[in-house]
This record gives C-alpha cells, sequence and structure tokens, in this order.
C-alpha cells in the first residue's frame, strides 16, 4: 500500500493521490461473500455478528486471518459503488495481527469478546503512522498528516484484541465545512452510497433525502450494513452517529459525552463530540462500548440486556412534529405517509408492554437554542471548532496544514477537487475563522444551551410525566437535544421504505450516565420488534 505523499500544493499530485486511495483495495478477487472452514456452517458477513463470531473463533472453525480474508474480500467486491472506506490496512500488517491473535488464542490467552475480530474506524479517529493508516477526516490537506500516537480509543480497541481492518468514508471534517451539501462525500473517499437505497443517492435530493446515508459517518454505517465488518466506530457532535445509523438499519450509541475519550480524534466540539459504536445487535454494542468507555468494568454493559419493557416509563414524540424540514429532507409523500405509520405502531407495541407511556410530549424544540439573535449551539460549535482543530493541527507530527486557515487557503487553491460543484462551500469555516466573540459571550451561550437541553428539556420530561426514557424519529433534531444536554442518545432499527428500500430508525435519549438503560430499552426494542435486514441487492 502506498505511503501517503506530500501534495506539494500540485494539482496533478492531489488527483493522482485521490484516485490511488479509491484504487487500494479493488485488487481482483474471487472469495465469496460468505466462507466456509471445513465442514462448519459458512458465515454470511451480511448478519454475521461479534458474537457468532467469537463463538466460531472460540470452536476453532475459523481463524483471525481467515476473517480478515473474507471481510477484505467482500469491501474489493462492493465498494467500487458504495464508497464507505478510505483505506485498508496494508494486507502485511493486517496478517501480523491476525497471526498474532491466533497464537494468543491457541496459548489460552483471550482478551476479550473483540479478541480476533476486525472493526472498521471512522476516517477522523488518528491512527500512528505504524498502523499503516493515514488520518485525513476525508480531507486532501490531511493526506500526508502524520499523528504522534493512536487516538486513545484505538488504543483501547487494540488492548480489547481487535483488528482494525481500515478507516471508512465520512462527511469531509465531520460535516463542518460547507452548509447544506448532500452527507456522506469526502474530496478522498467520494460519495456513499447506502447499500439499501435503489437507484442510489439522487443527484436532485435535498441535504439528507430519502436516498441519502445521511451524518458524517454515513461510511461507518454502511461498511457494517454492507458486510465490509460486524461493528465500526463512528463519531457524533449532532446526529452523525444517530441518523446514519438509522439509515442503515444498525445500533448505536452516542454515550453522555467524556465517558468515551476523545483524545486524538479530529475534533468539533469536545463539549459536543463523541465516539461510538455502530453494530448489527445490542450485544455488539454492549461489548464495544465496555472496550471503549471510561469507567470502572468490573460489570459488561451485557448485564443490562433485559429483554423487557415492564420496567421502563417511556415518553415519545409526535412524529408529524419531530421530522427534519424540506431543505434537510424532501418530502416524497408515500414515503411520508409509511413513515408516520410505522412509528406510531411502533408506539402503539411500546405503550402495551412499557410500565408507563407518555405520547406525543411536549419537548423543547432547537428554536429556543437561540440567545440574543444567534443560536447557541451554532455558537459555541464554531468557537471551538477553530480553537481545538487549531490545536489537533498544530500538535501533529508532519502536516502540510496547522489551522484551520491554512485549509481554508488549501482549499481555495485545489478548488476543483476540494470545493466541487456538488460540494461547493466552505461557509461554516469561514464563519468559525472569523468569529470574534468574548469569553463571557461564550460562556453565556453554553449555560443558555446547557439550560435549555436539560432543566426546560429531557430533564422536565422526566419529571412532568414521570419517565425514564424520551423516544423519537432518528431523522429528528431530536439529536441536537442530545447535543445540548451532554446526555447519551442511542439509535435503533425500525423498518424499511417501500418507496426505495431505505431503512427507517428511531432514537432514544436517557439521562446523564444512563448508557446501561439505554441499553435496556435497545435490547427490549430487538426482543420486540423483528430483526434487522441486510440489504437485499447485496445478497448473492
Amino acid at each position: 500500500m502506498p505511503r501517503a505523499i506530500s501534495l506539494q500544493n500540485s494539482l496533478c499530485a492531489t488527483v493522482f493521490l485521490a484516485a490511488a486511495l479509491y484504487t487500494l483495495f479493488r485488487i481482483a478477487h474471487s472469495t465469496p461473500t460468505s466462507v466456509i472452514m471445513g465442514s462448519s456452517p459458512s458465515i454470511d458477513v451480511l448478519t454475521a455478528d461479534v458474537r457468532l463470531l467469537a463463538g466460531l473463533l472460540a470452536a476453532k472453525k475459523v481463524t483471525s486471518r481467515s476473517l480478515v480474508d473474507v471481510y477484505i474480500a467482500q469491501i474489493q467486491r462492493h465498494d467500487e459503488r458504495l464508497h464507505a472506506m478510505i483505506q485498508i490496512t496494508p494486507q502485511e500488517l493486517l496478517m501480523r495481527r491476525a497471526d498474532e491473535l491466533d497464537e494468543e488464542r491457541a496459548a489460552g490467552q483471550i482478551r476479550g469478546p473483540l479478541h480476533g475480530i476486525p472493526i472498521i474506524i471512522k476516517d477522523t479517529v488518528a491512527t500512528h503512522p505504524s498502523l499503516g493508516l493515514p488520518t485525513t477526516a476525508g480531507s486532501l490537506a490531511l493526506l500526508d498528516s502524520k499523528p504522534r500516537k493512536n487516538a486513545r480509543i484505538v488504543d483501547m480497541l487494540l488492548a480489547s484484541g481487535a483488528i482494525i481492518l481500515g478507516k471508512s468514508n465520512l462527511s469531509e471534517f465531520s460535516n463542518t465545512r460547507g452548509s447544506m451539501m448532500p452527507s456522506g462525500w469526502s474530496a478522498v473517499g467520494g460519495q456513499t452510497q447506502s447499500a439499501y437505497v435503489r437507484g442510489g443517492l439522487l443527484s436532485n435530493d435535498s441535504k439528507d433525502g430519502h436516498s441519502s446515508p445521511s451524518g458524517s459517518s454515513a461510511g461507518s454505517a454502511v461498511a457494517v450494513s454492507a458486510g465490509y465488518s460486524p461493528v465500526s466506530i463512528g463519531a457524533e457532535t449532532d446526529g452523525s452517529l444517530i441518523c446514519p445509523a438509522g439509515r442503515a438499519a444498525l445500533y448505536t450509541m452516542k454515550p453522555t459525552i467524556g465517558l468515551v475519550p476523545g483524545e486524538g480524534i479530529v475534533p468539533v466540539s469536545s463539549n459536543f463530540d463523541s465516539a461510538g459504536p455502530m453494530t448489527k445487535s445490542v450485544y455488539d454494542l454492549a461489548v464495544v462500548l465496555d472496550s471503549i468507555t471510561e469507567r470502572d468494568v468490573s460489570s459488561s454493559y451485557t448485564t443490562y440486556m433485559t429483554g423487557g419493557w415492564e420496567d421502563i416509563s417511556v415518553a415519545v414524540l409526535d412524529p408529524t412534529e419531530w421530522k427534519f424540514p424540506e431543505n434537510i429532507v424532501k418530502p416524497v409523500p408515500e414515503a411520508t405517509d409509511q413513515i408516520l405509520r410505522d412509528i406510531n405502531a411502533a408506539y402503539d407495541t411500546i405503550n402495551l408492554k412499557a410500565k408507563h407511556f407518555a405520547r406525543n410530549v411536549p419537548l423543547v424544540s432547537v428554536d429556543k437554542f437561540e440567545l440574543d439573535g444567534e443560536n447557541s449551539e451554532n455558537l459555541v460549535t464554531n468557537v471551538d471548532l477553530k480553537r481545538e482543530l487549531n490545536a489537533y493541527l498544530e500538535d501533529l507530527a508532519e502536516s502540510q496544514v496547522r489551522s484551520l486557515q491554512d485549509i481554508l487557503h488549501f482549499n481555495e487553491h485545489h478548488e476543483e477537487q476540494e470545493l466541487p460543484p456538488h460540494h461547493p462551500r466552505q461557509d461554516n469555516f469561514q464563519a468559525a475563522q472569523d468569529l470574534d466573540v468574548s469569553q463571557e459571550t461564550y460562556a453565556r451561550h453554553l449555560e443558555h444551551l446547557r439550560h435549555v437541553a436539560r432543566e426546560e428539556g429531557i430533564d422536565h420530561i422526566f419529571k412532568t410525566h414521570h419517565v425514564d426514557v424520551i423516544i423519537g424519529p432518528a431523522d429528528s433534531f431530536i439529536t441536537s437535544l442530545a447535543t445540548g444536554s451532554g446526555y447519551p442518545i442511542a439509535g435503533m432499527p425500525l423498518s424499511y421504505l417501500d418507496y426505495n428500500g431505505r431503512p427507517l430508525g428511531l432514537a432514544a435519549i436517557a439521562g446523564k450516565g444512563q448508557e446501561g438503560l439505554l441499553i435496556k430499552v435497545l435490547s427490549a426494542w430487538e426482543a420486540t420488534f423483528p430483526p434487522r435486514q441486510p440489504p437485499a441487492a447485496l445478497k448473492e
């Protein structure tokens, strides 16, 4: 796999490197979607989860090396169309890692449920050059950058025995560069496509319309749904885990801010950012959380998987009100009708099972985030973005850009690649660069945001309606209430649109530090509703 080469402001080099990254994993391969080891049952990578793979590894039906082979083959088969990946770890390093973990297993040294399991991480999660992967955030400006060390969660995943298969595509710089452009595109990785949507992304669709994979962690979600790995790591500032997971029929969670270490992740805002897992099952979500959270690990999150609603009190949001505006999701009448039908049917089911149920509660809207004519979430995000991104860039061992201003200039000098007609703007970056507010103003906006999202918002609903969680459509500003409060939010799959096949999901918010409760909710959901379905177009 070629080394990242300095662009040296050369347009030709830029084009070559972008194309080269696309072809790193396009080597011809004939390995089928499933792999058979001896007389064991075949593994369907579209449905296989950590529990299944760990069992097969323990029974010596497969090896970690063979798993790496089959998952790479799946990427090579489908990613020319899906563009969910930015780069695969060099084969030599992958096989060395797999062999080491197979040898440990043979010696009886098992690190945990993720021992020998391939995993994909979002390309905002820094990796030391020794792992063979660049950290680009999807930007050509960072293609030859070199972090000094791994992000903290990378070291935690490696310690748990996971095999980092590669880096996933994303909305460039976590969707912060420009306003209202289609999600899932980066200059390095191209346009991520849903594995479910018939016909792919429509050129005339809105930012996160029904044909979109949605959210900045689009590649991480599509990679799992397409069978590139059983689990992945994404990250969210506002909606970047919940929305793409909903569009890929996956479970996910953005934990309480600070529970997952953010050190070494290309930042937007330390007040709002968190990495989190994307998985096919609640068990997988729990064991990945066990591996990446800074907490007492004397008990696993899997202990919260009761599978029942009887001790959970639930409030739900009105789907006719809690939905993205038309400039984000272009309305399609038949899709809208089914969304309302399916969500209300799910509410009816929960109502029959929950300890207590409150329908269509009046959770405060994001309009209340405004203070002195400014949206407090936007103001805090812009201040944090400039300060924290500059600090990240300055700390890199090598980089041709050292500040947000450098990135703005780079994009202008490489306009054809970084600012193409379908993603022409960097107005959000420019607004962050130009913003100049006092520390007092910043603190006032952050305090206002927290108060509205917590005391006037989520906590008010919990106390007034005597509930434990609030559930609402994933495609709504429910994620902004989680962002403003810093509370955890989880996503779960519901159904699939007849209109074009795209999945539909819901989201649940709990109080600070209540990740265990959310695992309980997700396990009850998983036990109640039909199993998630893999993308029909990828079945063989």
